[in-house]
């Protein structure tokens, strides 16, 4: 019986052969020539926020990210000596850090027509006792916040208003120094009879909506108090992605003139991709404005390379040496003449609140000559952010921020009389937010696609090229016939 032998006729080895060149040429080609126009239109959905399915909008809905909050607070040890002696320098001891981990949620997530996305931020804090140095019960000495803002709000006031408030405050017995726990300064909050006597004050501009003190009071587990939302969402292009629009239904805050009273900047969580930006800007609504961050030295994080973005001395500058910075100043701030700071008091319920760098880092001199304790350190107290230039992706954050007051001398308010004009520093706190490794490995992945599929493209071009010149060579030299051999096989077949 004989053997039947199935084989490609010349005819069919040539178009095999040329079949398969074009084949991968075109391939080669599509991947060369449409590959980034795929990919960029991938990048942008998966960034953007428009729409529920993206990754970004799913990170950004709620935060998977471990993000840590640092307090460290001031204990003033020597309030007994400053009071009777005005003279002395104040001296803090910082106490902390109290760590607590830190959780966003977005509420009320609505997409407009206009290509931006409107919300509420619901913040949760929880305590970690191990990551913490002393307890929520340490005991913490500072400058009384109420008499402060009791003060600013009177000190323009007729001298019979003075003498009125003077009188509550003897008969109430406030001190100029109090003493709380951690605790109650920061969440827990604590009750003062000043509160009731700043209500019964009536000025429109003071309208405190709590009934306890606390730097943080009400506002674990809020999603009101960070305020409303108004945020570019990416549905008309990347470039913009997370700027705000709006803060409570405002594009400009009356709290600030000119350029610094703009809405502007990211919320800090949400970027673009900043590629070669040397500045970027973040909205805070703890500052009731922006700051501006300014590239510095790469940074990398788990093999994902970044750009460092940090805090300078233009932020809290008074106008000395940055005109635009003078806005910021307010009018009804009288004695602000020093850079470093920047007046809140009307973003704040018009408590005498500067904020600043931890320590006066970055700030004049003579904030530190008033006082003793604080020193400023780069390494401990720079605020920065480090973003992916091509995803806008953080890959490290270290916001910081220090509250103080303003303590004011006033003729007719006794605990006021003879103290000097300084500025308290009350605490600070420190944002923390790293990158996890789990989610830097797909995003490396989706960083070399761009180059993956260009390599993929001229390999294919390149593999056509090869098979159709071996191809034409053949070809030229007629060498498609079959062997001898193969056609006595093929005559004797059945």
């Amino acid at each position: 019986m004989g053997i039947c032998r199935c084989h490609c006729t010349p005819k069919c080895k040539k178009w095999t052969t040329f079949g398969f060149a074009i084949a991968f040429i075109l391939l080669g080609l599509f991947f060369s020539v449409f590959w980034t126009m795929i990919f960029d239109k991938i990048l942008k959905f998966e960034l953007s926020i428009y729409s529920t399915n993206s990754v970004s909008y799913q990170m950004w809905k709620e935060t998977p990210i471990p993000i840590y909050i640092s307090f460290y607070l001031f204990n003033w040890t020597n309030s007994e000596e400053v009071i009777k002696n005005s003279t002395i320098k104040p001296i803090f001891v910082e106490c902390g850090p109290y760590t607590y981990y830190e959780h966003h949620v977005r509420d009320n997530v609505t997409f407009n027509d206009n290509g931006t996305v409107s919300f509420y931020t619901r913040r949760t804090w929880k305590y970690l006792p191990e990551k913490s140095v002393g307890d929520l019960t340490d005991k913490i000495t500072t400058f009384n916040p109420i008499l402060a803002t009791v003060g600013d709000l009177i000190k323009y006031k007729h001298v019979i208003v003075q003498l009125g408030v003077n009188f509550f405050l003897e008969e109430k017995r406030v001190q100029l120094a109090i003493t709380k726990t951690v605790d109650e300064y920061i969440f827990k909050g604590y009750d003062d009879p000043l509160l009731d006597l700043v209500r019964k004050l009536n000025i429109t501009a003071f309208q405190i909506p709590y009934g306890k003190f606390g730097w943080f009071v009400n506002r674990n587990d809020s999603a009101e108090y960070d305020g409303f939302y108004n945020m570019i969402d990416g549905a008309d292009g990347i470039n913009n992605l997370g700027i705000i629009k709006n803060w409570n239904y405002q594009s400009r805050l009356p709290y600030y003139e000119g350029e610094c009273g703009i809405v502007n900047g990211s919320q800090g969580e949400l970027w673009y991709p900043p590629h070669d930006q040397q500045r970027i800007k973040i909205f805070s609504s703890d500052l009731c404005s922006s700051l501006d961050l300014d590239r510095s030295e790469e940074f990398t994080q788990f093999g994902l390379k970044g750009y460092k973005y940090v805090g300078t001395e233009r932020n809290f500058d008074n106008g000395t040496n940055y005109l635009e910075s003078r806005c910021f100043i307010s009018k009804d701030f009288v004695g602000e003449q020093y850079s470093g700071v920047r007046n809140v008091s009307l973003c704040k319920f018009r408590a005498p609140a500067l904020v600043s760098y931890p320590h006066f880092y970055l700030a004049d001199p003579s904030y530190l000559e008033n006082i003793e304790g604080l020193k400023p350190d780069k390494e401990k107290h720079e605020m920065y952010l480090s973003l992916q230039p091509d995803t806008g992706l953080p890959l490290s954050v270290r916001a910081k921020i220090q509250i103080n007051l303003k303590m004011e001398r006033l003729k007719h308010i006794k605990l006021l009389s003879n103290v000097q004009t300084r500025v308290m520093p009350s605490f600070w706190f420190s944002q923390q937010v790293d990158l996890t490794e789990n989610l830097a490995t797909p995003v490396k992945t989706l960083l070399v696609l761009p180059s993956a599929g260009q390599y993929t493209g001229f390999s294919l071009l390149g593999l056509g090229a090869v098979i159709a010149i071996i191809g034409f060579t053949v070809t030229y030299r007629r060498g498609w016939h079959d062997s001898e051999e193969e056609q006595l096989l093929d005559q004797n077949a059945i």
